[in-house]
């Protein structure tokens, strides 16, 4: 009997672990989901304004650059909020996985 206590004491121990360790992953792939949400809305917006006062030969009226700059931030709000129900989905999927494993674990 003290032997499968044993093994049960060493397989709660690895499950705490795993699961210590996936909590970090998921902290890190959100951070860097964060940064690179931040970096494409930068190289976003740096290019909208490159293309609103660029010299270029070709005169586009108020209007339509008023719809295309309202267009881009539609399509990047969009964006950003696919990609925040992606990692919200991805930590759900995470935590689920976690607790299969620890149920198996500690029936």
């Amino acid at each position: 009997m003290s032997q499968n206590k044993e093994k049960r004491a060493e397989l709660e121990s690895q499950a705490a672990e795993i699961q210590e360790q996936l909590t970090e992953t998921v902290t890190e792939y959100k951070k860097v989901g964060n940064q690179l949400l931040i970096v494409g809305g930068i190289v976003a917006g740096g290019y909208l304004l490159y293309s609103m006062f660029s010299g270029s030969k070709k005169k586009g009226s108020f209007v339509s650059d008023a719809i295309k700059s309202y267009a881009l931030a539609l399509a990047l709000s969009y964006a950003k909020d696919l990609l925040i129900d992606y990692l919200a989905s991805l930590e759900a999927e995470t935590e689920a996985a976690v607790t299969v494993e620890d149920s198996t674990v500690n029936p």
